[in-house]
């Protein structure tokens, strides 16, 4: 789970179209960024984004969530009002799981959402495992 920090102080700030374009350019750099056909990413709603990366163990999506993180800091959209950078920055939640007959597809979207919220509460701008 992707989430871009201060998003509601951007919208504030530059207007709802700079905030349109923001979600453009962020989506196109994830979508220059997962390279492997069966990889996805979507906006989940509002600021937020799902990126699912199929038979990707832990070591494999932290390395990729730190990739998105650090490509959304070098497009350097400017962001006066965000309290993390002068840029748009994102938060990051990673979860992972083997399916199974038991799992549910819930589960997996609560864990990354969870990692998500601590990312947000630890000062935002960073990815946060399982």
């Amino acid at each position: 789970m992707l989430d871009v920090d201060f998003f509601k102080n951007f919208n504030d700030r530059y207007g709802h179209q700079a905030g349109d374009a923001c979600l453009q350019s962020i989506a196109a750099a994830f979508k220059m960024c997962l390279t492997r056909s069966h990889d996805m990413v979507a906006r989940y709603g509002g600021e937020e984004f799902v990126c699912l990366l199929p038979d990707t163990p832990l070591e494999g999506a932290l390395y990729k969530a730190r990739d998105l993180e650090k490509l959304v800091r070098e497009i350097g959209i400017p962001h006066e009002k965000s309290d993390v950078a002068k840029i748009v920055t994102i938060s990051l939640g990673v979860a992972v799981a083997s399916p199974s007959k038991n799992d549910e597809a819930g589960d997996l979207v609560a864990s990354a959402d969870r990692q998500l919220y601590i990312a947000k509460q630890s000062g935002r701008g960073q990815v946060r495992p399982s």
